[in-house]
């Protein structure tokens, strides 16, 4: 809990101690969690450099009340993170206006290192959404670390070969799973990620599968604007993706994952031996899962199927 203020584990126990015991003597803390003396003395001392705890002449330790140490503590760092907030305008001016960036807007990468520090810096940055395009081959398969914030909102798009790779169902089904709105298309234009509407990477070259010849990071206002206008016109084209699975109708017995999974790709344009293969079962078992599914729904057709499976939720449009 107080990592974020920069206590170690072995810190926050011996406070957390000292605020169930109110008072107590090195000892005593150390036989109370099972510590070493010079673990506990260690961490002792840090808490009344803190101002948390304090000691007597005796060797007895007394905690600080929390909302008074703590409270204090917090309002230093809010104090020294505005000042830093204070000068980012004027950092950003400088490197603006620097010799390797005379534009402003465009900022090539072209080393593994690059990339990766600017996606973790413009993910963890993120204020509003991230909207990205994903089509094969990737460039970084083994370096990038995916994590969620609940305040972002996240909508991806995958070119449909993408759904050919061995890590890409398990990625989606995760991404799915954290509430991300995923879609399908036909084919994409070129990978691409967009940050709050305010900074988009791409690669050099649309199909390349690494690094080489590098990204582009672009922050002009016009440039990010025809890239945003172009996600959403990709994103209103493309297929839906869903897990979660409801009833057709009052009565009627649910669809299950599967069967949404089977419906999602079939609208994505795959044939049924591709369905099958990325549900990991045969094309004739795909060709009964949809006569059986046009029985329930009462369609007789593929397309009647697919336009009643969007009107009722299954797969929205």
């Amino acid at each position: 809990m107080l990592e974020r203020l920069g206590f170690s584990d072995q810190e926050e126990s011996v406070y957390v101690e000292l605020l169930r015991r109110r008072r107590a003597t090195l000892p005593e803390v150390g036989e109370g969690l099972g510590m070493g003396a010079a673990g506990v003395a260690a961490a002792v001392a840090r808490l009344v450099a803190l101002g948390l705890v304090t000691r007597d002449g005796n060797g007895l330790h007394m905690v600080v009340p929390p909302e008074v140490g703590l409270g204090t503590l917090i309002a230093q760092r809010q104090a020294e993170l505005q000042q830093v907030q204070g000068g980012l305008a004027e950092l950003v001016d400088v490197y603006r206006t620097g010799a390797a960036s005379p534009a402003g807007e465009i900022e090539a990468l072209t080393t593994p290192e690059q990339l990766v520090t600017w996606l973790d810096n413009l993910e963890r940055g993120a204020k509003s959404e991230i909207l990205a395009f994903f089509r094969p081959p990737y460039a970084l398969e083994d370096t990038l670390e995916y994590w969620t914030n609940e305040r972002i909102t996240y909508r991806y798009v995958y070119e449909r070969s993408a759904l050919d790779e061995a890590r890409t169902p398990a990625e989606i089904d995760g991404f799915l799973r954290d509430g991300y709105e995923i879609r399908v298309a036909a084919e994409l234009p070129s990978k691409m990620i967009i940050v709050d509407r305010e900074a988009v990477l791409l690669p050099i070259l649309a199909g390349q599968g690494g690094v080489d010849p590098g990204f582009i990071l672009v922050r002009g206002e016009s440039l990010v604007h025809l890239l945003v206008a172009l996600f959403e016109r990709v994103w209103q084209a493309a297929t839906p993706l869903r897990l979660t699975a409801t009833s057709i109708a009052e009565g009627m017995p649910a669809w299950d994952d599967t069967d949404v999974m089977l419906m999602t790709y079939l609208l994505s344009g795959m044939p049924d031996k591709t369905v099958a293969t990325r549900l990991g079962t045969s094309e004739r078992t795909v060709q009964r899962r949809i006569s059986r599914l046009m029985k329930l729904a009462g369609t007789d057709s593929r397309m009647q199927l697919a336009w009643y499976a969007a009107r009722s939720g299954m797969i929205p449009t």
